[in-house]
């Protein structure tokens, strides 16, 4: 193997890592909206508004943030909860719990 081709190797890796992770996510995610929140994936996209655009209440909060702790071992505060507008948000808060990162 060449040295290009070993420089590379770590990279990849470390990016496939990183794309695991947040592929895990999104999939359990996408997952939670459609099976326990009956939402069509096909209105959702990551800029949805997730009171506006998807319809979510208090009572499919509570239900969406029971399935997140139980499927990705996550427990978000009320603020992250609050504080997220869009299925991206929701997302980059979930991510920031499992590595530990502050949102």
């Amino acid at each position: 193997m060449t040295a290009h081709g070993t420089a590379r190797g770590p990279s990849r890796t470390c990016a496939t890592k990183e794309k695991s992770m947040s592929d895990r996510v999104h999939e359990a995610l996408q997952s939670i909206l459609e099976e326990d929140l009956d939402l069509s994936l096909g209105d959702v996209t990551e800029s949805s508004l997730l009171v506006d655009d998807l319809g979510l209440d208090s009572v499919a909060f509570a239900i969406g943030v029971v399935a997140i702790e139980e499927r990705l071992g996550v427990q978000l505060t009320e603020r992250e909860i609050y504080e997220s507008k869009t299925v991206a948000d929701l997302e980059n808060a979930i991510r920031a719990k499992q590595t530990g990162v502050p949102q």
